[in-house]
């Protein structure tokens, strides 16, 4: 007989539902085929689940490539429960079940750190644990949850704060798209592209230290100088460059943002002009690096940025990179007679009139482009087709230029005060070199400049294929749009409360009591050690209670019950009330005497029916 608890499904089917970013497809359909065979109560053959789990596996090593990955393994731990729950009813499996359930679900908030995570959590720790009372024939209490938490608290607060920190803890998730998506990409690799579909991922959020304009919220991430004519191509030049932020310029007021990153990232990203990055004790001074890397190793998630908006970057001398553009000879002189001028103002206003005349348009299902000709004779594209097109023109106008790849816009949340960026927001555009500055240029904004004034996750809501579609009739109103905002800034301010204990600020926490850290790899088994023995000590003096308790109330409902009729018997003669008992001549209730006697007197363990019988006398 299969299992039918459907409250440890519906445990495991929330919890897919929440991950549904991590867990994989062929995850997520042998959660769906395992809970409706369970629901069905469909017997399966064990050879079956067996070859299903296998192909699962595969798929495991084909997707990731390898089997040695937090995120593979929660994908394996979700199969192995979805097993278990399909084999047939035995103790043993409820056990595993259960506490494969636990592992689980604790297991997801190193991924997801969030209040909803956080009710989810409760809620299904709730009912995992009054099932297991179940299973284990007890009867379920809430006071037992309360003597619970008094046991467990304490020590969650011990192990939250005074647990050694990690120096640089690394998030699990990538936030790399998948193919077909938007999002952001170091390269920009477009000539495969045929369509890009919606991708509401978060990627960070930030707090700055004065509101921006929706225009200018350009988030840069890499510089990018190489290209094949076409494909622009991640470099190890490109990440070191001689410009710098034109100091007269500092009088602007620079933007203070404080940055948290929802997974790993392989580039800091910053308002443009970033002049500076630091996280716990490193500082990096970017007047000489316009690509904002990582280190591979550091996986940092919390860092501030210093940036001047609106400003532009002085290079006494491009390199020579900025110029290099290989297209054919044919291809450079119709560029040159298409587009004329010899500055950057006038080629500029010439490429934009073009494209404006001949009817350019912005579309996120362009279908391929795989050259730059190509391009130009279909003339559709997002971001990444303008930006490219412009900058090789520009560079065969003797112009130098480069991309820049990043984010471009932003939810505000006015209630907390921060933007929140999404794969949406995910965009490239152009650099181009005037009188010894970089100046930027943005060719979506003169094609589709609701894509800029709106955001990518505004306009994403507002255009179908890239193109603005027709108003719907339903829209959803202000009042749950306001609460959906409300909500998320108790989740961005719990995530900010939540990381503040980092290995810094434990450091310093620590040296105000001239307390070393490594002193607490030391105290921290001693502490367990004797949490274990009082939680031991607590468990027996408890389970004697619970038995005497036990016998007190069985014996209070016999006693109930014989006074309604008509036997008042004496709890301080136990000889008188046999007595009566026995006079009584009622066979059903000597027999429940006799086996409460028992129980009290004899050491004899009462019946789980006893209850039962008492009230049906």
């Amino acid at each position: 007989m299969l299992k039918t608890d459907w409250k440890q499904n519906l445990v495991l089917l929330v919890f897919s539902l929440i991950m549904i970013e991590i867990l994989t497809s062929a995850t997520l359909i042998f959660v769906g085929i395992g809970l409706l065979i369970v629901f069905l109560n469909i017997k399966t053959n064990k050879l079956a689940r067996n070859i299903l789990a296998l192909g699962v596996f595969g798929s495991y090593w084909i997707t990731y490539g390898k089997i040695i990955d937090p995120e593979v393994g929660l994908n394996f731990l979700v199969s192995i429960i979805v097993l278990k729950i399909l084999e047939k009813e035995s103790v043993r499996d409820r056990y595993m079940i259960f506490f494969g359930l636990l592992l689980l679900i604790s297991a997801g908030s190193l991924f997801e750190r969030t209040l909803t995570y956080v009710f989810f959590y409760s809620i299904s720790f709730l009912v995992l644990i009054r099932d297991f009372y179940s299973y284990l024939g007890q009867k379920w209490r809430l006071k037992d949850l309360g003597l619970a938490l008094v046991w467990v608290l304490p020590l969650t607060f011990f192990l939250f704060f005074f647990v050694p920190r990690l120096l640089n803890p690394v998030p699990f998730q990538q936030n790399s798209p998948t193919p077909g998506e938007i999002g952001y990409t170091p390269d920009v690799n477009i000539s495969q592209i045929e369509s890009l579909t919606a991708n509401q991922t978060p990627v960070f959020q930030v707090i700055t230290s004065r509101r921006i304009g929706q225009g200018e919220l350009y988030w840069r991430g890499n510089t990018l100088s190489y290209n094949d004519g076409w494909n622009w191509l991640q470099m190890v030049q490109d990440k070191q460059r001689p410009d710098h932020v034109d100091q007269t310029q500092l009088e602007i007021g620079e933007i203070r943002q404080n940055f948290r990153l929802f997974g790993r990232a392989d580039y800091f990203f910053a308002l443009d002009i970033p002049r500076t990055v630091s996280y716990g004790d490193e500082f990096l001074e970017l007047g000489y690096t316009r690509t904002l890397a990582q280190n591979r190793w550091e996986g940092v998630q919390k860092y501030e940025a210093m940036s001047l908006a609106s400003a532009s970057l002085i290079s006494t001398e491009p390199l020579p990179q900025y110029l290099q553009s290989p297209l054919s000879k044919k291809q450079k002189e119709a560029i040159q007679l298409i587009f004329p001028g010899k500055k950057l103002q006038e080629v500029e206003s010439s490429i934009q009139k073009h494209f404006l005349k001949n009817q350019f348009a912005y579309s996120l299902s362009p279908g391929k482009s795989e050259s730059f000709e190509d391009f130009m004779q279909k003339k559709i594209g997002f971001c990444s087709h303008f930006a490219s097109s412009v900058a090789i023109i520009l560079r065969v106008k003797g112009i130098p230029s480069r991309l820049v790849s990043g984010y471009m816009g932003g939810s505000y949340n006015r209630y907390a005060d921060f933007y929140l960026i999404s794969q949406n927001d995910a965009h490239v555009w152009v650099e181009a070199y005037s009188e010894g500055k970089w100046v930027r240029l943005d060719p979506t904004e003169w094609i589709s400049p609701d894509r800029v004034l709106l955001g990518g996750t505004a306009f994403m809501a507002a255009v179908k294929d890239g193109r603005f579609s027709k108003a719907s009739n339903f829209r959803m109103p202000a009042f749950i749009l306001d609460a959906k905002l409300w909500f998320e800034q108790w989740d961005f301010h719990f995530y900010q409360w939540l990381e503040q204990m980092d290995y810094h600020t434990q450091e310093a926490w620590l040296s105000r009591f001239n307390f070393k850290r490594e002193w607490l790899f030391s105290l921290l088994p001693m502490v367990m050690v004797i949490f274990m023995l009082l939680y031991y000590w607590y468990l027996s003096r408890r389970k004697s209670y619970e038995t005497e308790s036990e016998y007190q109330e069985v014996w209070q409902i016999f006693y109930k019950k014989m006074k309604k009729r008509g036997l008042s018997l004496s709890p301080q003669s136990v000889t008188q009330s046999e007595l009566m008992i026995k006079n009584s001549g009622n066979q059903s209730i000597i027999d429940v005497w006799d086996e409460l006697v028992a129980g009290s007197f004899k050491g004899k363990i009462l019946s789980k029916d006893i209850r039962r019988k008492i009230r049906k006398l």
